[in-house]
């Protein structure tokens, strides 16, 4: 397969940066484009080609980009496309594109696994700020020897207001990864929250109401989050807020590894529990590590190289 990607519209350092897919361009066969411009800028042959879109279904919730265009002119430029939206994907097979949609999950790329860390804080959230979760996960942090990571650029108002509550800032991709690796848990969201602007776009796609992804779009969309495989990597117990979506299940078994909360009280308590009795969570963090390693590039060019649909764990074992 051959693999090519333009990420001039990243935000430089993370985690599109660390993919590398290109590791496993074999020079031969097929393409495969990653990068949000690369949609744009690709250079289709007449070989077959696919597209890996790990922002679906955030795309909708634009009607057209800085250039113009909207996310179905963009895809129609592949073959296939590989979205991390499993309702997302379906949706668009039965009611727009017939066919061109599968679902892939988000890899990582194992040059970013870190060397084993000491523990030496209970609890880390590292990203922006979005919505009212996150402002009450940093209340429920503060209370314990945690880390907040964030940056200073790139980031929103909500973002700003939070940074001087920031442990590390600008921290470069890996020494990140690293200062999970040095926390008990991590905490989670797999899902990005939406203002009335981004409804109001959604909303305006033809049969959006029969995406299941979008049943609550007034709040919130689910979208799986790479500190999931950051925290399993690192050997840290992820802390996962429950959604009506909960795509964590496809890729990690809940009780085993990973754990659920569904109040900021019930974060504080697991916090707690785990911070005292690491040696009772410690398998959780080691089998999510394990399940991980199906989670690699090297593995999801092999999904793409068959053309097929990624089943997800809850099709397996729930």
């Amino acid at each position: 397969m051959k693999i090519k990607s333009d990420l001039s519209a990243e935000v430089p350092d993370t985690n599109a940066y660390h993919l590398k897919l290109e590791d496993h361009d074999n020079g031969t066969g097929d393409l495969l484009f990653y990068g949000y411009n690369s949609s744009r800028s690709a250079v289709v042959t007449d070989s077959f080609s696919s597209f890996f879109n790990n922002s679906m279904p955030c795309e909708f919730a634009q009607k057209e980009d800085h250039h113009g265009y909207d996310a179905l002119k963009y895809d129609r430029r592949f073959n296939l496309v590989y979205g991390i939206c499993p309702w997302t994907v379906k949706w668009l097979n039965q009611t727009v594109e017939g066919d061109r949609y599968r679902y892939g999950f988000y890899p990582f790329n194992k040059k970013i696994i870190p060397e084993q860390q000491e523990k030496e804080y209970d609890v880390i959230y590292h990203g922006g700020i979005h919505g009212p979760e996150h402002e009450q996960c940093l209340a429920s942090i503060s209370k314990f020897k945690y880390q907040f990571v964030t940056m200073t650029h790139h980031i929103n108002q909500r973002t700003q207001k939070y940074v001087p509550m920031a442990t590390r800032t600008n921290l470069p991709f890996l020494e990140k990864v690293e200062m999970v690796g040095k926390c008990k848990t991590s905490v989670c969201y797999n899902f990005v929250n939406n203002e009335e602007r981004h409804f109001k776009n959604i909303s305006s796609w033809a049969d959006w109401q029969k995406n299941y992804a979008f049943k609550e779009a007034r709040r919130f969309m689910p979208q799986f989050k790479t500190r999931m495989h950051e925290a399993a990597i690192s050997k840290t117990v992820n802390l996962v807020m429950r959604d009506p979506w909960n795509l964590a299940e496809d890729y990690y078994v809940p009780g085993k590894e990973f754990l659920y909360f569904d109040t900021p009280h019930e974060l504080e308590e697991l916090i707690d529990e785990v911070s005292h009795n690491w040696g009772d969570y410690s398998d959780i963090a080691d089998a999510a590590y394990e399940r991980a390693m199906n989670y690699t590039t090297d593995k999801f060019v092999q999904l793409v190289e068959s053309c097929k649909n990624w089943e997800g764990l809850r099709s397996e074992e729930s």
